[in-house]
């Protein structure tokens, strides 16, 4: 019994520590979401988990084992002493370990925070009533010579990693590169430098964010009855995206992930806006005849190959007649450390695969590719949009850090109004990417989001401060459940 105890205490205990370290602090929100999504998990990420939790676990209490139950025939009076007192008191000695592990990972997972979320979900607020533009209800007119659409969501990359007046974590330029590409084009800033963002409760994980910046909402999930969301009708069915926009004015459109598809909701949110074309592992290994085993399903390509794939792609939409939007999203940054390219990046700092190194390289690659962009013939009507998605999920960061995801906008039609020392989040991409394409909106606001290329200020520059964002959107919402499940629910 006590050796049980132990062993559960030191899972809890390497539980939390294993979670915060591979994905920061995780929110109620992000694991409601994935326990009702596919479950679908990289090899790599599921060996880590059992070696720093249930391996080590096995190994203690083995030990313990052999140290306290086993009789032995050779005995020093001293050591049999404290064997016989540990196995006298080893029962309280283990609840008193399993009590300081459990409040351990309760203070570690921040769990008295999550409840609190949990009850704030119960609180029916107006603030969509108030502020939500129904984007199809609301008069969008596109030019007649319409312009091409290239998003790049680049996993986990933050202002953060440049060297700028206001902030030098690295002692060097991480993203020199895309500081570069940020300082020739837009980059819409929280400050007078390189900036971007405020992240907000719902968006800081990659499906959220993507949802985020092209539907202008943020994922906040009800809570029902075993915390089902149940969405039968689509993803978000009655939320009218950037997708949904761009379709009903004659894009064609292409998505390109380097993993699964079914991970997250991704393939559900793409058929259900717009009805895009999905590009991933699953879609490359029908073309060419191939049967994945569980373990090529369950990893990423890297970013190399992937840029490859959106050449080749990206050829061809850009031979076609009709404007098209390319969506593309990087992963070699995944944790920091997912990935390098040794054929394309030398390792500047160190020879290991740390963050540094990794960052380094995306920014290169990047660029490359934007760069090839710029010799396309179709690039001189087409805008590109870098988006990081949500911050890095790291446990290399600390509080002090001022920290937004990166924003650059190239080949953009309109000049923008302002775009330094902005306060916007991520919703706001939504309507301006829409008027980064000549688009006019009645209004300049679509759902929770304002085009920052207009002169209207953003719900946190006038209604609302960033912590009263937050809140708000933590709250339950008639007019949410309605985008969620596609009809209002009681």
């Amino acid at each position: 019994m006590w050796l049980l105890l132990v062993f559960l205490g030191f899972m809890l205990f390497s539980s939390a520590n294993w979670i915060i370290r591979e994905f920061g602090p995780v929110t109620y929100e992000q694991i409601l979401f994935h326990a009702n999504m596919p479950f679908v998990l990289e090899t790599k990420m599921i060996l880590s988990y059992l070696q720093h939790t249930v391996m080590t676990a096995a190994i203690i209490v083995a030990v313990l084992w052999v140290l306290f139950t086993k009789k032995y025939k050779i005995n020093f009076w001293k050591i049999e002493k404290v064997r016989s007192f540990i196995r006298s008191y080893a029962i309280w000695f283990a609840l008193i370990y399993f009590c300081f592990c459990c409040v351990h990972a309760f203070i570690k997972m921040d769990v008295w925070t999550m409840i609190n979320w949990r009850k704030e979900k119960r609180e029916l607020s107006n603030f969509y009533e108030q502020n939500y533009v129904l984007p199809q209800e609301t008069q969008i007119t596109f030019p007649e010579e319409k312009r091409n659409l290239v998003i790049i969501f680049m996993e986990s990359i933050e202002s953060t990693f440049a060297k700028t007046p206001l902030h030098d974590y690295y002692n060097a330029d991480l993203i020199e590169e895309l500081h570069t590409l940020a300082d020739e084009n837009i980059n819409f800033s929280d400050n007078a430098y390189l900036g971007g963002a405020y992240p907000i409760d719902g968006t800081q994980w990659t499906q959220s964010a993507l949802f985020a910046k092209t539907c202008g909402a943020p994922i906040q999930l009800p809570v029902r009855a075993f915390n089902s969301i149940h969405m039968k009708k689509g993803f978000y069915p009655n939320a009218w995206c950037l997708y949904d926009v761009l379709r009903a004015h004659g894009y064609k459109e292409s998505f390109l992930t380097g993993g699964d598809g079914n991970f997250a909701g991704l393939k559900d949110f793409v058929t259900t806006h717009g009805k895009q074309k999905l590009l991933d592992i699953l879609y490359y290994a029908r073309r060419q005849n191939k049967k994945l085993s569980y373990k090529q399903r369950h990893k990423y390509i890297t970013d190399q190959e992937l840029f490859e794939r959106a050449r080749e792609e990206l050829g061809r939409l850009g031979a076609s007649q009709e404007p098209f939007v390319f969506t593309l999203m990087t992963m070699d940054t995944h944790f920091g450390k997912q990935a390098f390219s040794d054929d394309v990046c030398e390792r500047r700092y160190g020879k290991d695969l740390n963050l540094e190194n990794v960052v380094s390289c995306a920014s290169l690659q990047i660029s490359l590719f934007v760069k090839w962009l710029s010799e396309q013939p179709f690039y001189e009507n087409t805008v590109v949009v870098m988006l990081g998605d949500h911050l890095m999920m790291n446990n290399s960061f600390t509080p002090e850090m001022n920290r937004h995801p990166l924003n650059i906008f190239i080949n953009a039609v309109y000049p923008a109004a302002k775009v330094k020392n902005r306060v916007f989040t991520p919703f706001d991409i939504y309507p301006t990417i829409v008027e980064s394409l000549g688009a006019e909106i009645s209004g300049h606001r679509l759902a929770l989001g304002t085009s920052l290329f207009s002169d209207v200020p953003t719900l946190t520059e006038g209604k609302y401060s960033v912590e009263q964002m937050n809140a708000e959107v933590r709250k339950s919402s008639k007019i949410y459940d309605w985008l969620l499940y596609g009809k209002y629910v009681e």
